[in-house]
C-alpha cells in the first residue's frame, strides 16, 4: 500500500509541475508574441491601434471546457512521447485521425497523451483489484483490466475510422447523383464539386470542398483527386477517382460518367445491405445462446424442478 501512495504522490507532483510550467509560460511570454497576437487573430476581433494595449483588452474564451483544459494537458504529455516515436508511426496515426474526422480536434500528441493516461489508469485499477485478496482470480482480473485500458484507445480509433468510412460509402451515391445533375445542367466538373460542397453536409461533400480549395491554390485536378483518394482510403471512392481521371484523359462526357458511377455505387450499396442482412442471424446466435435461451429454460423448466426433487427424494 505504501507503493501505491508513493506512485499517487509522484503523479500529483508531476501534474502540478506541468501545470506550473504552463502557467509560467503564459505569464512570462515575451513582448514579441503578445504583439504578434494582434495580427494573427480573426478579423472580427481586431481593434484600432489605440485599443491594442494588452492591458486594456479583454480576451474572450472560446471552445468548450474540455478543449481548453483537458486536451492541452494531454497534448503536453503526448509531446514528450512523440519525440521518441518514429516519424512514420506519427504520420500513420495522423492519417487515421484524419479519416476518423479528427474527433474532438484530436491530433497525434493528444492521442498519445490519452493513451498514456489510460495506461496509468489501467495500472492503478489493476493494482487496486490485485490488493483485493477476497476476490477470486484477482490477478487475472487485474491483468484483463490493464490490457483493456491498454488497447481501448486503439480500438476506439479503429471504430471511429470504420464508422466514418461507412458514412462515406453510404453518402457517395447521393453525392454522385447531385454531381451528375449539376454537370447535366451545364456546369463544369469543378463548379459541380463546389456546388455540392456548398449544398450538402456530408463527409464526401466536405472533402470535395477541399479538392476545390486545392485546385484554387494551383494544384491540378488530377493531383487533387488523387489526394482525395489517398486521404480517405475508401475503395469505392478510389475507383471513382480513377474513372474520372481516365474519362478526362479519353475525352469522355463527365455527366454520363457520373451518372453511370452513381448507378454502380447504388447497386454496390444495395449488395452491402444484403450482406449485412445475411450476417444478422449469425450475430444473433450469441445473445440467443447466452441470454434468451437460459431465461426461457428457467421459465419453462423452473416450476417442474421442485416436484421432481420431491418425487426422487422419496425413493
Amino acid at each position: 500500500m505504501n507503493l501505491f501512495y508513493a506512485a499517487a504522490a509522484f503523479l500529483l507532483i508531476f501534474a502540478g509541475l506541468v501545470a506550473l510550467a504552463l502557467a509560467l509560460r503564459g505569464i512570462f511570454g515575451n513582448e514579441l508574441s503578445s504583439r504578434l497576437k494582434v495580427y494573427v487573430e480573426d478579423e472580427d476581433q481586431l481593434y484600432t491601434p489605440r485599443e491594442t494595449n494588452r492591458f486594456s483588452r479583454r480576451r474572450e474564451l472560446s471552445g468548450s471546457l474540455t478543449s481548453r483544459t483537458v486536451l492541452p494537458f494531454f497534448r503536453q504529455i503526448g509531446n514528450i512521447f512523440e519525440r521518441f516515436t518514429p516519424a512514420k508511426s506519427v504520420e500513420t496515426l495522423r492519417h487515421q485521425l484524419y479519416i476518423a474526422g479528427n474527433p474532438m480536434g484530436m491530433g497525434p500528441r493528444e492521442f498519445y497523451g490519452i493513451r498514456v493516461g489510460f495506461i496509468l489508469l489501467g495500472i492503478w485499477l489493476g493494482y487496486m483489484i490485485y490488493q483485493r485478496a477476497a476476490i477470486r482470480f484477482s490477478t487475472w482480473i487485474a491483468i484483463l483490466v490493464f490490457v483493456f485500458c491498454l488497447v481501448f484507445p486503439i480500438l476506439w480509433l479503429r471504430m471511429m475510422v470504420s464508422s466514418r468510412q461507412n458514412k462515406i460509402r453510404k453518402s457517395l451515391p447521393d453525392t454522385l447523383d447531385l454531381l451528375s445533375v449539376c454537370a447535366t445542367a451545364g456546369l463544369g466538373f469543378d463548379q459541380s464539386m463546389q456546388r455540392v460542397s456548398e449544398n450538402m453536409n456530408t463527409p464526401v461533400a466536405n472533402e470535395l470542398g477541399r479538392v476545390v480549395a486545392e485546385m484554387e491554390m494551383g494544384v491540378s485536378r488530377r493531383e487533387a483527386l488523387r489526394n482525395l483518394a489517398d486521404r480517405l482510403d475508401v475503395s469505392e471512392l478510389s475507383s471513382f477517382v480513377a474513372i474520372i481521371i481516365q474519362s478526362e484523359q479519353l475525352g469522355m462526357s463527365i455527366s454520363d460518367t457520373l451518372h453511370s458511377q452513381a448507378d454502380q455505387m447504388r447497386i454496390e450499396r444495395h449488395y452491402r445491405a444484403q450482406e449485412q442482412a445475411r450476417k444478422a442471424p449469425i450475430k444473433m446466435l450469441i445473445p440467443l445462446a447466452f441470454l434468451i435461451f437460459p431465461a426461457i429454460m428457467a421459465v419453462l423448466l423452473g416450476p417442474s424442478i421442485p416436484p421432481l426433487l420431491a418425487l426422487f427424494s422419496g425413493f
